[in-house]
């Protein structure tokens, strides 16, 4: 079953691909966008109401798919295919910008799919998108990448805005997020548990003469969960970034999600924010630091 969000972006994509290639075979344009011919059909009914605003029958687009063949009409509106504003290529860029930047990517490509997208950008706009992707300390995000990468600790001093305080930690960097600053998801050794920290508040930091995450430790750094929402809650299944969906007609859980999470304590926030509507979570490390954060 396809979610609003996935059945919309298609049919903005069907209807000018059908308009480029009339009498298109039925099945063969099912299998060219992932989908069954019942859906498809689905798709094709629902062009019946749609059309220019009036809802008088030549603002609507007519289809038919009589003999295995689709045919439309009356759809220039739409004909068109969906194009990026300068502000969508732009956020486009800039992720772009912010990937290349992450460690085991081919950052070749990405630096190719960018220049493409500023060339697009800068075509609708008569000027070039310029785009600048978050300030920070070279040597240090470099450092951090480098820990990734070897599965090594770094003492760093830390500083806490909260308590205006600089504190002295012995982490092991496991991914590197971007966001308002970047941030480096890691094994607190202090702590005794996984922690973000902002790479903005990081005052000096030099390699740790440390062991490696022993098997306990490293489990909690990435793994899969799966979370239930209610019919409430169901737009946060499309707004997570997830693996797997599924969705339920009856019962309390309208659906059910699998995504990979880096960070216990992320978790565990989400847990609070939303649980009036989350139905379960099979984490019970996350739920017991939801109940401490309660306490």
């Amino acid at each position: 079953m396809s979610s609003a969000r996935e059945r919309l972006t298609r049919l903005l994509s069907l209807v000018p691909y059908l308009d480029a290639h009339p009498g298109a075979d039925l099945e063969d344009t099912a299998a060219y966008f992932g989908i069954d011919s019942d859906t498809l059909i689905d798709d094709l009914q629902l062009l019946f109401v749609t059309g220019r605003p009036g809802h008088m029958p030549d603002d609507l687009i007519d289809a038919s798919w009589e003999g295995g063949q689709i045919f439309i009409s009356n759809a220039e509106e739409v004909s068109v295919p969906v194009r990026l504003s300068a502000e969508e290529a732009g956020v486009l860029v800039l992720a772009l910008e912010l990937l290349s930047s992450l460690p085991g990517l081919d950052s070749e490509a990405v630096a190719t799919a960018a220049s493409k997208l500023r060339l697009a950008a800068g075509e609708n706009l008569r000027t070039a998108v310029d785009v600048s992707p978050i300030d920070v300390d070279e040597e240090l995000l470099s450092a951090m990448r480098q820990a990734v990468d070897d599965e090594s600790a770094l003492q760093i001093e830390y500083y806490v805005a909260s308590r205006d305080e600089l504190t002295t930690r012995i982490i092991a960097p496991t991914n590197l997020v971007p966001g308002s600053d970047w941030y480096v998801d890691a094994w607190c050794y202090s702590a005794g548990a996984p922690r973000r920290f902002a790479l903005g508040s990081i005052r000096t930091w030099e390699p740790a003469d440390h062991p490696p995450l022993s098997v306990s430790e490293s489990s909690s750094r990435s793994h899969e969960v799966t979370l239930g929402f209610d019919g409430r809650g169901a737009w946060l299944a499309d707004e997570l970034d997830v693996t797997e969906r599924e969705y339920f007609d009856n019962g309390e859980t309208s659906v059910r999600v699998r995504l990979l999470v880096h960070s216990v304590d992320w978790l565990s926030r989400f847990l609070l924010c939303h649980a009036d509507v989350i139905t379960e979570v099979d984490d019970t490390d996350a739920v017991s630091a939801a109940l401490r954060r309660l306490g």
